[in-house]
């Protein structure tokens, strides 16, 4: 799989979620690492607090999870929503899944935070991916993303 990063890096690795899993690589989106989770952000689209989970063993389907990888998994959900309503002061977010029968799981929280006009929520995931180079190209929702990305990982190492 054939990816390019919004801080300029080439991927090409067999599974993006092994990957990024792997401590050793993906430095600059990470916010951290649990026992049984990565949580970074999204490295294909620059929209500030958009958050992915993704186990770090291969797994690709909900049921493959432990009881221990869901509760941990649920904590990290939780903080990751108060980290969202400390930086941004929004309530609202948007959830996504995504799991496939030869791809890596993840999970998505999607701020709803007004900083990048969204003309429909239903539908944010795609419109996103449809806007990805737009919002790699602005500058300023770069820097934005850059800041955000600092503050969740100093509410991470103080919670």
């Amino acid at each position: 799989m054939k990816l390019t990063t919004f801080w300029g890096e080439n991927l090409n690795p067999d599974c993006i979620g092994c990957y990024v899993g792997d401590e050793t690589n993906f430095q600059q989106g990470r916010i951290c690492q649990t026992k049984f989770w990565n949580l970074g952000q999204d490295i294909e689209i620059a929209y500030p607090g958009m958050l992915v989970f993704s186990p770090l063993r291969h797994i690709f389907s909900f049921e493959e999870l432990t009881p221990d990888e869901l509760q941990e998994w649920q904590q990290l959900m939780i903080k990751s929503k108060q980290a969202i309503r400390e930086i941004f002061g929004c309530e609202k977010v948007a959830y996504a899944f995504y799991e496939s029968s030869n791809l890596h799981i993840h999970f998505i929280i999607i701020p709803l935070h007004g900083e990048v006009k969204i003309k429909d929520k239903y539908a944010i995931i795609r419109e996103l991916m449809d806007r990805a180079d737009e919002l790699r190209k602005d500058q300023q929702n770069l820097q934005r993303v850059f800041e955000v990305l600092a503050k969740m990982r100093q509410y991470f190492a103080k919670n």
